[in-house]
């Protein structure tokens, strides 16, 4: 049986954290998402790559997200389906976005869970099915050696840890999948809920997987969770030695 392709979306959005977020949100959620910081640098890509869905921030340095959804529609018989996303509230703004070639209108406001509904129901529109994802028993294994401080990616490749390391990967381990937020890992780590322990905590993620992808050749698969914390999304193990 062959391998439903997920739907590929490109996503515009000048802010870098919420740009992360909805990339990271969606690829986790099955589908095949690009992100780009602007309509000049999405043109880099498009129409080369055949995304089936653009999710469009309005207000974009240069090319407004309008000025792409009306660039996209003029080029192409059968363009894309177009979501914007906007702070913009006023119904004039959703008159023009919808003008424009606009398909659904959501505010910023929106809860992820609703853009993902709103992507499932392109998907269901064009037909294309979600992607398949693997089953914990032929899933890559992440094993985390704690009384070692050591991490073992699927492919056999080791990282030496750092305690506040091995204590977040801990906490994550405990509840693969799920977000744990800040607060809760900070509350791990025996440290305050302050906006400089938060920025610290941020700083230890990203360094984190740079130095799994550095040693191990391969990505760690811990994840921002959208206002709310971290995320492990892949198969995880704490091992007892």
């Amino acid at each position: 049986m062959d391998t439903p392709v997920p739907l590929q979306i490109a996503v515009v959005e000048d802010s870098p954290e919420l740009l992360v977020d909805l990339v990271e949100f969606l690829n986790l959620r099955g589908f095949d998402a690009q992100g780009f910081d602007s309509g000049e640098a999405f043109f880099t890509l498009w129409p080369s790559t055949p995304f089936q869905l653009l999710l469009l921030d309005v207000v974009l340095p240069g090319i407004s997200g309008l000025g792409i959804a009306q660039r996209v529609r003029a080029m192409m018989e059968n363009p894309p389906e177009i979501v914007m996303l906007t702070a913009l509230d006023a119904s004039r703004d959703h008159v023009l976005g919808l003008q424009a070639g606009a398909d659904v209108y959501l505010s910023k406001r929106s809860p992820l869970e609703v853009i993902e509904a709103t992507c499932h129901a392109v998907r269901r529109r064009l037909g294309t099915g979600a992607a398949s994802r693997p089953t914990p028993d032929d899933a890559p294994i992440w094993r985390l050696h704690a009384r070692e401080w050591l991490v073992r990616a699927p492919n056999g490749r080791t990282l030496q840890l750092t305690h506040p390391e091995v204590i977040m990967l801990s906490v994550l381990f405990e509840h693969p999948g799920q977000a744990v937020t800040r607060e809760d890992l900070l509350q791990r780590l025996g440290k305050q809920d302050t906006l400089s322990n938060l920025r610290n905590l941020d700083n230890t993620a990203s360094r984190l997987r740079r130095k799994v992808l550095a040693a191990c050749d391969t990505e760690l698969p811990l994840r921002p969770s959208y206002g709310r914390g971290y995320t492990f999304s892949g198969c995880c193990g704490l091992a007892i030695s």
